[in-house]
């Protein structure tokens, strides 16, 4: 497959992923991994459409690489060759250290022969070094080369280290005990819990949550890279007419069609009117001012009933 082809593929699946997160941003925020989202249509299109881009994505890598690694060789081959060349070039035709020259067996022989020598020659280095050493020591001394075998230097030797092994196991006791005193008798950091149930079950899921965690975050920036290298290669206007950004305008109308929008939609509704309630507030404040101006009435409707003193007249007449 042509890698420009492929790499056009990877994208628009990548595009995909991209339509489907940003026309259902609810769908892609509300964990449509986890079940029960997961078994709705938009998170099935989206992590379908996920699972899709990321194998493009994969194959895409792999075959770039490969195409990589076959360029690097022949480039490093040609180096090679190019180099080698060059050297035979400075060298006499009977050099045997020409390349032409390496299986000549004049050549062949010199190289054995010199081995010989170099090998017999530090084989008497070392032993003269041996030998040395053993001079410096007495008879008797098990670090002597020809006491290696004796008897008495072997049981020393096992003495030794049956002792150094004593003394550590009795430190790393002492230092466990040490630890365990200042824990409480249920902490499981404790070496006497370690084998208690509830501590193997405590730790199996700190190990499951870690490991979960360390997936999400990973897919995360997975989906993250993917996404930002379909969002640069479909903003370039050569690409706006490729037949694959073609078929994503169609998965992102699909998409579109399975968002849920009603559930969005009433929340921007709810916070309009709850931003329309403090406009009337004023209002009230003055039906407030309303209500007051007209208490005084009652009192000026008091004071004229205090003022009639006609009735008395009356009564005189």
């Amino acid at each position: 497959m042509n890698l420009r082809k492929l790499i056009s593929v990877v994208c628009a699946s990548l595009l995909l992923i991209l339509g489907i997160q940003f026309v259902n941003p609810t769908a892609a925020s509300a964990g449509c991994r986890d079940y029960p989202e997961s078994v709705t249509p938009a998170c099935e299109a989206q992590n379908m459409a996920e699972e899709q881009a990321r194998q493009i994505a994969e194959q895409a890598t792999r075959q770039a690489r490969e195409d990589q690694a076959a360029i690097d060789n022949a480039n490093r081959a040609a180096a090679e060759r190019a180099a080698t060349e060059a050297a035979d070039a400075q060298l006499a035709p009977d050099d045997c250290s020409r390349s032409t020259n390496r299986y000549v067996q004049s050549c062949v022989d010199a190289a054995v022969e010199r081995a010989r020598v170099q090998s017999e020659a530090r084989i008497a280095a070392e032993r003269a070094a041996v030998q040395a050493a053993d001079s410096a020591l007495a008879p008797d001394d098990c670090s002597r080369s020809t006491n290696r075998y004796v008897q008495s230097c072997i049981d020393a030797a096992v003495e030794k280290a049956r002792a150094e092994n004593e003394a550590k196991d009795l430190a790393n006791v002492a230092a466990t005990k040490a630890a365990d005193a200042l824990l409480a008798p249920d902490d499981c950091s404790r070496s006497t819990n370690r084998f208690v149930q509830s501590c193997i079950d405590a730790a199996v899921e700190k190990a499951r949550a870690e490991n979960a965690a360390i997936q999400a975050e990973a897919q995360a920036e997975e989906i993250a890279r993917s996404v930002e290298f379909a969002k640069d290669f479909c903003s370039q206007p050569a690409n706006k007419l490729d037949p694959q950004c073609v078929k994503l305008s169609a998965a992102e109308a699909t998409a579109e069609k399975l968002a849920p929008k009603a559930k969005a939609s009433p929340s921007s509704t709810a916070k309009k009117s709850s931003k329309a309630k403090p406009s009337p507030s004023p209002t009230a404040k003055k039906g407030s001012k309303a209500k007051a101006s007209p208490s005084p009435s009652p009192k000026s409707t008091s004071k004229a009933k205090s003022t009639p003193s006609p009735k008395p007249s009356t009564s005189k007449k």
